[in-house]
């Protein structure tokens, strides 16, 4: 069965590890959202995955295919990437850029087909920015890049997604709608997802496991149960919260308790609030 995997990868910018020995594997089917402070590592796990930056130790492993030895253009029909940042060529329509997800399916010198242009087109009505399709990009707000950018991966047609706080310029209308489609498509595609989230409440209500980093380090790992409680959110983000059960589904949610945290921005990271 396909899976992707880490094996002790650790990461190191110049001299300074700032990921160590982090293990975990993602199945089919299975969305696992990287959960934990700023600057605790989360971005350049993704990165290390995606192959952006290297390795200082340890293996990724992608169907048992260790992704850096991987060719290119196999990596980028396997694993399709929504960045945190995204910089994009500013004269270029939304619709070229979705169908720009389609270039790992082309030869060399081949033009995209018919097919190629209706599967662009369904990845942008599933991610709402049909009504954008004819706009160039440095016309479009921020949260609209975002989705512009689900949609491309979309197109891409990977077996496994990596996306890297998407919801990070979207209100919250735009949130909800943009992590429904990634779960349906999970689910749906038997996709295999890993998505860093800093909202507790979201990861625990669309996630089906976490891996909580503090400082390089996974700290804890399992269900939203097992890993969001009152004990963790103190260890790792110095804050008081209390955890309840979701009213709804009896899922982990987060309330914070205000004037307690020992790090100014412990609010913003830990989102205090049920949906």
């Amino acid at each position: 069965m396909i899976k992707l995997e880490l094996q002790s990868v650790g990461v190191a910018y110049g001299h300074n590890l700032v990921v160590k020995d982090v293990t975990f594997q993602v199945m089919p089917g299975e969305m696992v959202g990287l959960i934990g402070p700023n600057g605790s590592g989360k971005s350049t796990i993704i990165k290390a995955i995606s192959r952006v930056i290297s390795l200082h130790s340890g293996k990724i492993l992608l169907d048992g295919k260790d992704v850096f030895k991987m060719p290119r253009g196999d990596l980028a029909r396997s694993l399709g990437v929504v960045p945190q940042m995204s910089i994009l060529p500013s004269a270029f329509t939304a619709f070229e850029i979705v169908l720009m997800g389609r270039n790992p399916h082309l030869g060399l010198l081949q033009y995209e087909s018919k097919k190629d242009m209706a599967i662009t087109w369904q990845a942008m009505e599933r991610t709402a920015t049909q009504p954008l399709a004819e706009r160039i990009v440095c016309e479009l707000s921020g949260g609209e890049i975002q989705r512009v950018v689900v949609a491309r991966v979309l197109a891409q047609e990977p077996k496994s997604i990596l996306l890297d706080e998407p919801t990070a310029n979207l209100d919250i209308r735009h949130q909800i709608e943009i992590l429904d489609l990634i779960k349906s498509l999970c689910l749906e595609k038997n996709l295999m997802v890993v998505i860093a989230l800093h909202d507790l409440n979201l990861a625990s209500q669309y996630c089906d496991r976490l891996i909580l980093i503090n400082n390089g380090t996974v700290h804890a790992q399992g269900t939203p149960e097992e890993v969001i409680n009152s004990q963790n959110i103190k260890e790792v983000y110095g804050a008081d919260g209390c955890v309840y059960a979701h009213p709804v589904n009896g899922l982990p949610a987060v309330i914070l308790k205000a004037g307690n945290s020992r790090h100014a921005n412990s609010r913003d990271t830990i989102e205090g609030g049920i949906i």
